[in-house]
């Protein structure tokens, strides 16, 4: 494993993605927080929002009290919130009491407030906004995340943009809403593009062909299955949060397929955020990768050892990529590998 590490890490193009690698690597390894932190701490939207944080004069509250409540109090904890606002929860968290909205407002403050919320984002926004909160009061958060996530994630890469290809051929894992696809078809301006988008839920995928066909000058295929080593069918549990860890007595049935098997062209480019199936997902691009090289954008945060067998399966299949780490959230989830072929003459070192 130590060898494995190593070479591994030999391949990394930049300081920032050694210095991810290392953090990561040491998270997987155990368990500290101490590690993830320093890794978000130096990301952009990190800082873009601790800014917000020392220019705000005002008294400061939370707006939701789930799991982003309670990341951006610890990460801001030094700022001295004055509360947590959230209609459905009562309490407090580190000491902070938990109030509804209108409690809030018959305190007649002038403070400020955080949204952080992704799930119900839109409507703390609206709600905020018909309580008469004035908009220089409320600090989006949570849409300064999904700006990222939307506009940022698996393209961001200046090496990616550098070696762009005069026909584009996407394949999007993990389709979910299609916006990655749609931000494909941004990145790609100029190309001939097209994508693969792979997505088993029906819901989803109906969403995904609305946004797909709506997108100008894109040529899509949506294939209403999941990433997998190879054609089969999996089961999953229907009550636990489990994501691609699949069940044999799970109750809901996905079916899946191959990259391999579901594509006959040329892919120059594959996204996966696939839940913690992307191990087996490589292994069904095995020849897609050996015959043309295609640029990646792989998560490795959902398993501890996707850090080290992610990218060691990958130089398996071809030896000369450069890897690029990038992270991309507030917390632990949302670390992109990037892999390029140094044939494309992107293997250049920023140390």
């Amino acid at each position: 494993m130590m060898r494995q590490i190593r070479e591994i890490y030999g391949h990394l193009g930049d300081g920032i993605s050694k210095d991810i690698y290392a953090d990561r690597l040491l998270f997987s390894l155990t368990g500290d927080k101490r590690y993830m932190l320093h890794i978000v701490k130096n990301t952009a939207l990190y800082q873009n929002v601790y800014e917000k944080f020392v220019s705000d004069k005002r008294e400061k509250y939370i707006v939701s009290a789930g799991q982003w409540g309670m990341i951006v109090a610890d990460l801001f904890w030094e700022f001295g919130f004055s509360g947590i606002i959230d209609n459905y929860k009562k309490g407090s968290y580190r000491d902070l009491p938990i109030m509804t909205l209108a409690e809030f407002l018959e305190l007649k403050s002038d403070a400020s407030v955080y949204i952080a919320s992704t799930s119900y984002h839109k409507e703390f926004v609206e709600m905020l906004s018909h309580a008469g909160i004035d908009k220089e009061r409320i600090v989006d958060v949570t849409g300064m995340m999904l700006s990222v996530y939307h506009r940022q994630q698996y393209f961001d890469l200046p090496v990616l943009r550098e070696c762009r290809e005069a026909h584009e051929i996407f394949v999007d894992g993990g389709c979910y809403d299609a916006a990655n696809s749609r931000m494909f078809a941004e990145w790609a301006n100029g190309c001939r593009k097209e994508v693969y988008a792979f997505e088993p839920d029906a819901d989803n995928r109906k969403n995904c062909r609305e946004v797909l066909e709506q997108t100008d000058q894109l040529s899509f295929c949506l294939l209403p299955k999941g990433l997998w080593s190879r054609e089969d069918v999996l089961k999953f549990s229907a009550n636990a949060n489990e994501g691609s860890r699949f069940a044999e007595d799970g109750t809901v049935q996905v079916p899946v397929t191959s990259i391999d098997q579901a594509i006959d062209q040329k892919v120059t480019f594959i996204k996966m955020d696939i839940e913690g199936a992307e191990y087996e997902a490589l292994k069904g691009a095995e020849q897609t990768i050996r015959r043309h090289h295609p640029k990646l954008a792989i998560s490795v945060y959902h398993k501890p050892e996707d850090i080290w067998e992610l990218p060691r399966l990958i130089l398996s299949f071809y030896p000369d990529y450069t890897f690029y780490l990038r992270h991309y959230s507030l917390a632990c989830e949302e670390t992109v590998l990037y892999a390029v072929a140094k044939k494309d003459g992107r293997n250049g070192n920023d140390d």
